[in-house]
């Protein structure tokens, strides 16, 4: 509790005490409410077994924050250096008054624009950062993220694109093994007992912002995990250790109103495991390759109203049989009662097929939503939304048993609650 304290109070304190003429910008997301299961108790979340995300309109049951400060410390001409933080709570499942939960510093960073005057518009930075994330906002999925400790040059301008590169951190915790040493054969031995971390650097090369049309713009990216112990440690027998995913992307703006967004990503061995450019170089049984296609995208039909939609297919092949196949499509229209009274409707259904069994999970999700917002826009926060969500599963994974919520292998659940939601 002290330490929470503690990291808060400085938070406070660097944007109330700040002595530069720079005014301190606050940003950040919260959402958080209340709801009801028809089974009783507190509010469900419907996730397919075996699936990563969930279509999130009147499904989310947690209570979630990010509170962002930066400030420019920094400015010469058109050079500048800013100061970015972000602290999140998270893990709160909105049942008390209070709720004990430790912050994670997920952003502290320093970005220098205009660095180099070779380079206009180039941006160097290091620290924690959110770097660059792609993501299909209806689930919540980020399939392009390699967030974490690190380093890089961003918008390096080519003339027909922005060259960026990184390199950032993933460490698994007790993913490889150290060494004791045997006095009667003299030599050292690798020892189970004895955790050492992976330590998974993630090397990020892109260019985008590529013409392809008039409104038309092409995404490239490649990532390549690499993997390294403290001392050599020894690793899982036939550990990946290394493995690369590439992107790449469309965007068509001004489609019906809104955009198009279309991806492909394919991903070897490491860089398969959590499926978004994240690595883990200390598994073995991430040994194979991962195909994805995306397309998401918001269209405006009448100004009356919008509409969000995504379908995925991802496809695991792995060599120890233990990948699957997902597919998802989603579709949300809003209809505009007035600029700041809308309402919802979220269709979502998700399929996973077992790569060994070949056993199929699904579940489907249909939310109706009357929400009051700043704005007109599909993307308007805050909101305030009343809802009612019922979803329907059918788990071939768990048929002669229950999941791990207490759910029948085959059944349907319908949630009510209320729930705010803000980006600023």
């Amino acid at each position: 509790m002290k330490n929470r304290k503690t990291l808060l109070a400085l938070i406070i304190a660097s944007a109330t005490f700040a002595t530069t003429t720079h005014a301190v910008e606050f940003h950040g997301y919260a959402r958080s409410g209340i709801g009801w299961t028809s089974g009783g108790g507190e509010q469900s979340a419907f996730t397919v077994n075996g699936g990563g995300s969930k279509y999130r309109l009147g499904n989310e049951n947690d209570t979630y924050v990010e509170f962002k400060l930066g400030q420019e410390l920094f400015k010469d001409g058109e050079k500048t250096i800013y100061l970015d933080s972000n602290v999140a709570y998270g893990g709160i499942l909105q049942q008390n008054d209070w709720e004990s939960t430790s912050p994670a510093l997920r952003e502290i960073n320093v970005q220098f624009k205009n660095f180099a005057e070779s380079l206009p518009g180039a941006t160097l930075w290091a620290g924690k950062r959110f770097y660059q994330r792609h993501d299909v906002h209806m689930n919540d999925f980020y399939y392009w993220d390699i967030s974490g400790p690190g380093a890089g040059v961003e918008n390096i301008d080519l003339g027909f694109g922005k060259l960026s590169l990184a390199v950032t951190r993933d460490t698994e915790t007790g993913g490889a093994y150290g060494w004791t040493y045997d006095p009667i054969k003299k030599s050292w031995k690798s020892d189970e007992n004895i955790k050492e971390n992976v330590y998974n650097d993630i090397i990020d090369v892109r260019l985008a912002d590529l013409k392809v049309s008039e409104n038309g713009r092409l995404e490239i990216g490649v990532d390549y995990g690499s993997s390294h112990t403290k001392n050599h440690a020894s690793r899982v027998e036939n550990a990946t250790k290394n493995g690369y995913m590439i992107t790449a992307e469309h965007t068509q703006g001004n489609f019906f109103g809104g955009f198009n967004k279309f991806t492909v990503q394919y991903a070897t061995d490491a860089m398969t495991s959590w499926n978004n450019g994240h690595a883990q170089g200390g598994q073995a049984g991430n040994r194979g390759k991962m195909l994805r296609l995306i397309n998401q995208g918001v269209v405006v039909p009448t100004d009356k109203v919008e509409v969000m939609y995504a379908l995925i297919y991802q496809k695991t092949d792995l060599k120890n049989k233990a990948g699957n196949t997902w597919y998802s499509a989603g579709i949300r229209p809003m209809y505009k009662w007035n600029n700041t009274m809308s309402t919802l409707l979220e269709l979502g259904y998700d399929r996973i097929k077992d790569q060994a069994t070949g056993k199929k999970n699904s579940l489907t999700k249909v939310t109706l939503a009357q929400q009051w917002q700043a704005g007109s826009s599909i993307w308007a926060r805050p909101a305030i939304r009343v809802f009612g969500t019922y979803a329907h599963w059918n788990d071939k994974f768990n048929q002669d048993n229950r999941t791990k919520a207490g759910y029948k292998a085959k059944d349907g659940e319908f949630i009510a609650g209320v729930q705010f939601e803000a980006w600023w």
